[in-house]
């Protein structure tokens, strides 16, 4: 029998085993923390309080629109204060974001507000305001003030301003979103976080539970921006939540803004009047005048810094023009007298409200149809006073059934201040007053109203009014030009007649200028140079064919005593 040879084993001692097995563990407790450190979510939590952050007393953090509005530490203020646990929102922040009607009066510490219909009136300090002349009440001050800084109260905006707001506690943050804002919606799925990054390794401002509401505002692909109504923004993964409904903060302040008309075509001729003695000739003045259906007097002027008004208005006048089946619309301005501070008239509340109340005193007492405001050299400082007045006057004319008109400059960006889109909404009447483009005071000579610029004016007005709200003024009068061999100028105005006998006087002959829309004409004598861009019959018909072109609500005339025969011939083809 064959013998086999056994092969020899090797034996691994059992030391080395014990050895393999806990490198073995320790690769794996190694990996293991690698994974953790580079890979797993974090449990690390942030404090709320570090998150939002406030640096004075009874300052809230604002959240608008989902995004933090995070201040700097040395701010003069917050956009928001609490006191209790009552949320006050800066008012220049409110003007900003939510609503610009407020207006605050430093002087007499007052806040209006117009709706289409009424007038809220608030105090500093005071829990009751007043709705026109009745009292109301708030459980809490409207207004507030801290650091020389005015705060009004979320529960009285909401009475008048279309936002959805939340309050939350400690520390304490307003969320803010305005009209208009939308954003999707979720439900949490399940047990998850919301991170100040979106990463795992951002720490945790919010352990967030299963069925937990949402407002999701963007998505970056595996995460979304949200904020929980816990009042946490930041960001949370998407397959940790489910979407929700659709999210949009509507209006629930129903505002009418109505009308009165003065009929279809209209043609209003601007009369001006500087003395009592002067209204006795109006039979005259309409003898003389072509088909008007309304003849603005100039009447009434600012007359003091507290809302007082001077008035040569006339009932004869009234009768006289009823008679002929004319309106009157009594005109007020504030370039008469030089000591007035119309700024401090608008934005002052008691110096305001003696002005529309004079204004509609007058108006029923001579039995007006409208007032026409001419309010010019606006300061920026005055826009929010002016807007306010137009506004407070309009509520009181329809009250009264009293057409209002605004004149206004060609728009431009130092006339924005006019606000035309608000007077659209309050104002019967926008009326563009469509001359000056070269004036008095301007520096070089040129045209009162060409063409292009006429029509440019009118676009710019119709992208703020709508058509048949707004009136085209037109000049009767041109100036003729000195221009001195220096490059100084200086003009005198001339009516349409009177341009017509200075240009035979002197001799000049003219060109039509198709741009202009104008014939133009000039002569030298001695070193002064004579330039002149004539007004006259020809040139009011391209005018007249731009408001009809733009479908506009009629025309306007400046002024009586500039016109003639044949431009009214004219301006009876269009109106």
């Amino acid at each position: 029998m064959a013998y086999r040879k056994r092969k020899k084993r090797h034996y691994i001692p059992r030391g080395y085993i014990y050895i393999a097995a806990a490198l073995m563990t320790l690769l794996l407790v190694i990996g293991g923390v690698i994974y953790v450190k580079k890979y797993a979510p974090t449990r690390e939590h942030m404090k709320i309080t570090d998150y939002f952050k406030v640096y004075h007393e009874k300052e809230a953090a604002v959240i608008l629109n989902g995004e933090y509005q995070q201040l700097a530490e040395d701010s003069q203020f917050g956009y928001a204060i609490v006191e209790g646990s009552n949320p006050y929102l800066e008012i220049g922040f409110v003007k900003e974001y939510i609503d610009d009607g407020y207006v605050y009066d430093p002087t007499e510490i007052t806040l209006r507000y117009a709706t289409d219909t009424e007038i809220y009136t608030a105090t500093l300090g005071s829990s009751d305001y007043t709705v026109d002349k009745n009292n109301q009440s708030n459980t809490i001050p409207v207004l507030l003030a801290q650091d020389d800084t005015i705060y009004i109260s979320v529960d009285y905006l909401e009475l008048l301003s279309d936002f959805d707001w939340m309050y939350v506690a400690d520390p304490d943050r307003v969320f803010i979103n305005t009209l208009g804002f939308s954003c999707d919606t979720g439900v949490v799925k399940r047990k998850s976080q919301i991170r100040k990054l979106n990463g795992p390794k951002s720490p945790v401002l919010e352990d967030v539970k299963k069925g937990e509401e949402l407002f999701v505002l963007r998505d970056s692909g595996n995460w979304s921006y949200v904020y929980s109504k816990e009042g946490v923004c930041g960001w949370i993964k998407n397959r940790a939540f489910s979407s929700g409904e659709k999210y949009e903060v509507k209006s629930s302040h129903e505002r009418t803004y109505s009308h009165i008309s003065a009929g279809e075509n209209i043609s209003l001729l601007w009369h001006q009047v500087t003395s009592q003695a002067a209204n006795g000739d109006i039979a005259s003045v309409l003898a003389d005048s072509g088909k008007i259906s309304v003849i603005s007097p100039t009447w009434f002027h600012l007359n003091d810094n507290k809302g007082g008004i001077a008035s040569i208005a006339n009932s004869n006048y009234v009768s006289v023009c009823h008679s002929n089946n004319i309106q009157v619309w009594g005109l007020v301005s504030n370039l008469e007298n030089p000591d007035i501070d119309t700024t401090t008239v608008l934005n002052t509340t008691s110096a305001r409200d003696a002005l529309v109340n004079n204004l509609i005193a007058q108006a029923i007492t001579y039995g007006l149809d409208g007032i026409n405001v001419d309010i010019e050299q606006l300061a920026g400082a005055a826009s929010d006073g002016y807007t306010q007045f137009i506004k407070e006057l309009s509520i009181k004319c329809e009250k009264n059934d009293i057409i209002l008109s605004v004149d206004n400059y060609v728009p431009t960006a130092s006339s924005a201040g006019y606000n035309r889109s608000i007077q659209a909404k309050y104002a019967d009447y926008v009326v563009i007053m469509g001359y000056d483009e070269h004036y008095s005071g301007s520096e070089e000579a040129g045209s009162v109203a060409s063409l292009d610029w006429v029509r440019e004016g009118v676009e710019k007005t119709l992208d703020e009014v709508p058509a048949e709200q707004v009136i085209l003024g037109m000049p009767f009068y041109c100036r003729v030009w000195e221009v001195a061999s220096d490059g100084s100028v200086k003009s005198t105005a001339y009516g349409i007649n009177a341009i017509q006998s200075y240009l035979r006087t002197n001799g000049v002959t003219t060109s039509w200028d198709e741009t202009e829309g104008q014939y133009y004409g000039e002569y030298t004598k001695g070193d002064v140079t004579y330039k002149i861009w004539v007004e006259d019959e020809t040139s009011i018909e391209e005018k007249l064919k731009v408001m009809k072109d733009y479908k506009l609500a009629g025309g306007a005339f400046w002024k009586k005593g500039f016109d003639s025969t044949g431009v009214w011939n004219i301006i009876a083809k269009y109106l």
